[in-house]
């Protein structure tokens, strides 16, 4: 089974970012060289990372570790429909980037990102991407561990598919006051999750800024 874990900043009032539409990259300001250094190194110890299209669209991220020293992970994007900016920059440096579609995806749009450098586009879903699905076809190619760094519509549909096994946050220390900024979790249709129970595992400070690391309760009771 692929070991998912979620990665996330948050401020004091729970947002992923500083308003509506911002790049979760504003929150990095906030943070030094030793948070940075950990994170990339989190990066590196994991096969896959994952991120959604809107945070592709918003950040126009690298996903690569470059921080610390380790090798990059393979960058995996659910994009139902496929509509990526083709001057991503993770489409055009050439490095392993794998995009699922769901059905919805015209065959332009599977042509344009697959005729990108690295990039492979694979079909896996009939409206959206079935990130079960996903995560097995993962799996099959010998991928054992990924980390997914949201947006929180990408982290809600991992929680409500049940596949993530460790949470991880980056407690920002300043509070947005936005209050459409997007919150940690957040659904197309506004559907409530099922009620989910998780134990602080670790808990530690980087460069001011506190990290919590939780795994389900069950895990304590097995």
């Amino acid at each position: 089974m692929l070991e998912i874990t979620t990665l996330s900043e948050l401020t004091i009032d729970g947002k992923l970012s500083l308003g509506p539409g911002k790049s979760s990259k504003d929150l990095f300001d906030f943070y030094g060289e030793d948070l940075r250094a950990w994170f990339h190194g989190e990066r590196a110890r994991h096969d896959a990372i994952m991120v959604g299209a809107g945070t592709v669209r918003n950040d126009d991220p690298e996903l690569t570790v470059r921080y610390a020293a380790g090798p990059n992970p393979l960058r995996v994007v659910p994009a139902s429909r496929g509509l990526l900016p083709l001057d991503a920059r993770l489409l055009n440096d050439g490095l392993p980037t794998l995009v699922a579609v769901s059905n919805q995806a015209s065959d332009a749009a599977v042509r344009a990102l697959a005729a990108k450098p690295g990039v492979e586009v694979v079909r896996c879903g009939q409206s959206r991407v079935d990130l079960s699905a996903l995560a097995e076809l993962l799996h099959a190619r010998g991928l054992r561990s990924l980390m997914a760094e949201g947006g929180s519509r990408l982290l809600h549909g991992l929680f409500e598919a049940g596949l993530v096994g460790k949470i991880v946050i980056k407690h920002i220390p300043v509070i947005c006051g936005a209050p459409g900024a997007p919150t940690f979790l957040s659904s197309d249709d506004g559907a409530p999750l099922a009620l989910s129970r998780w134990r602080l595992d670790d808990w530690f400070v980087k460069s001011g800024v506190g990290v919590s690391v939780y795994r389900p309760l069950t895990e304590a009771a097995a």
